[in-house]
């Protein structure tokens, strides 16, 4: 029921109702005028018949009628079918003096009105009128206000389409394609409201441009003395040094690659390539870049297929794991899965706010152990990945246990 809400829909519903309003106050006018005449003619008629009545005779002069405009009629087809068609007017219950109990009835036909004149002694007579209603004049009013609406309506709905357009390339933009247009030459509400967005979308689209130089040069900044160091540890001889310096080095690369995650997360410039892998090599892929030892992980999976990004789901997976570790006193974490879910569980503290409070950019709740808080990026990357995945990840407590599960399949709220 889409067609509801459209605009289209509820102009053409008001340009109809406005339609037919008009036709009824058009047909009430020339019922009403029409009204107006055969009253006017019945006054004409009784005036003509009191005239043309000879009192001694107690008859009518038909001469004299004909002179007035009101001719007798004798085509008995035409007689037959408007006495047949048209009510019997009543009989006035009193009469003037010296007069015949007479109904007069005027009767539009067609183009014509006719009199008809009803006594009760004898049979109806039938007369013409010289009065032939002229169609031009009664249709040019309404031909020219039903032709106007017309003309307002496809005005209207003419100026609408440019709206459509704007609407198709604003849903563009919010998907991420920064390349759309929408300058207008139009110089009505929709033309401004379209070069407004078009001036929005200039602007944004350099901000984007600047940002994302700045990114660049500012991760260049940052990668190029990480890469030196690490080029310089190897030539250190003492090997427990050496290892140090190079995990160390490492910590540093990832903690830039969690700042380069997170800035395209906030912006939704983060793209998904989408495949179907083998849940195993995506979670051995997230045991590889974990920073603990696999002992820490107590594994209970099943084998499955999972349609994922490889290695942004394999990011998710591990910031869950290492963030389970890190806030757990025994530094054991439980990983099971089925098709359909993937549980990862720990004994420790309860989450001290909800689980939407920590998938915000650089959150870090306030009483941990700031040992304990990772880079502090882990679950707004889990959150967001896992969201781009049209998935849902919740997190409840249970027996002292923490435990996260992600549902592979859309799961209803």
């Amino acid at each position: 029921m889409k067609w509801l809400n459209s605009i289209i829909t509820k102009i053409t519903i008001i340009f109809l109702l406005a339609l037919v309003g008009i036709i009824a106050m058009l047909f009430i006018f020339v019922k009403h005028q029409m009204q107006e005449e055969t009253l006017n003619w019945e006054n004409f008629a009784r005036h003509a018949i009191h005239s043309a009545f000879d009192r001694s005779s107690r008859t009518i002069d038909f001469e004299s009628l004909e002179a007035l405009g009101l001719k007798q009629v004798f085509d008995e087809d035409l007689k037959k079918h408007i006495f047949e068609s048209y009510r019997k007017k009543e009989f006035p219950q009193d009469k003037p003096r010296g007069m015949m109990r007479l109904g007069i009835q005027a009767i539009p036909y067609k183009r014509s009105v006719y009199i008809i004149l009803h006594s009760k002694e004898n049979t109806p007579l039938l007369f013409s009128t010289d009065y032939k209603k002229e169609l031009f004049p009664s249709l040019v009013f309404p031909f020219v206000a039903i032709l106007f609406v017309l003309f307002l309506y496809i005005a209207i709905i003419r100026s609408l389409p440019p709206l459509n357009d704007l609407k198709s390339k604003i849903k563009k933009f919010s998907d991420g394609d920064y390349s759309v247009t929408c300058e207008s030459k139009s110089k009505d509400e929709i033309g401004a409201l379209a070069n407004e967005f078009h001036n929005a979308v200039k602007k944004i689209r350099k901000l984007r441009d600047s940002r994302q130089l700045f990114l660049r040069n500012i991760m260049h900044e940052l990668k190029t003395p990480i890469t030196k160091g690490k080029f310089i540890s190897e030539l250190i001889e003492d090997k427990q040094y050496q290892a140090s310096l190079a995990n160390i080095f490492t910590r540093q690369e990832n903690l830039i690659e969690e700042f380069s995650r997170i800035e395209k997360l906030s912006a939704d410039e983060l793209k998904l390539d989408i495949k179907e892998y083998n849940l195993a090599d995506v979670l051995d892929f997230a045991l590889d870049i974990l920073n603990h030892e696999s002992d820490c992980i107590d594994l209970k999976t099943t084998p499955c297929k999972i349609n994922v990004d490889f290695e942004l789901f394999a990011t998710a997976l591990k910031n869950l794991l290492d963030n389970a570790i890190n806030y757990s006193p025994n530094k054991k974490v439980s990983f099971q899965n089925t098709c359909e879910v993937i549980s990862i569980e720990n004994y420790g503290d309860a989450l001290e706010f909800e689980l939407e409070k920590y998938s915000e950019p650089y959150f870090l709740d306030g009483t941990k152990r700031k040992s304990s808080r990772g880079l502090g990026f882990g679950l707004f990357i889990t959150w967001h990945i896992i969201r781009l995945h049209n998935m849902k990840i919740e997190y409840f407590r249970e027996n002292g246990k923490n435990i996260f599960k992600i549902y592979l399949i859309a799961k209803n709220s």
